[in-house]
């Protein structure tokens, strides 16, 4: 697998195939699945790759994977994502497993393998 990393982008385009493109689908607005006219996936788009990479839906988990964990990049795999209502209103949190993890000396939102992250309070 070809790719390509802009640090200062923080983004990785991972190239599968060398088919024309014909059309992306975006999983989230981190990542992106670019496809050629016969359905077959020739691209992956990941943005905003320091904060970890969710692999869920991703093809080719393995190759992304070791690519992503190359440049110390986390990667997990969204289990859960709920909303919590509360008296002070709505809170959406969502839970991974971590599958990889860098080396690099950055603040790390992981503890004991679970990604916790609050996403949003209404």
């Amino acid at each position: 697998m070809k790719h390509t990393y802009d640090q200062e982008a923080d983004a990785i385009y991972i190239t599968l195939g060398s088919e024309p493109y014909a059309y992306g689908i975006d999983l989230d607005d981190q990542r992106r699945i670019d496809y050629s006219s016969y359905h077959q996936e020739i691209g992956i788009e990941l943005l905003s790759v320091s904060g970890g990479v969710d692999l869920y839906g991703l093809p080719f988990v393995k190759g992304v994977a070791g690519i992503l964990n190359n440049y110390n990049i986390s990667t997990y795999r969204l289990i859960s994502s709920d909303r919590v209502i509360s008296a002070t209103g709505t809170a959406s949190f969502s839970f991974g497993i971590l599958l990889g993890s860098g080396t690099d000396k950055r603040q790390d939102k992981y503890e004991r393998g679970i990604k916790k992250e609050l996403t949003g309070v209404s």
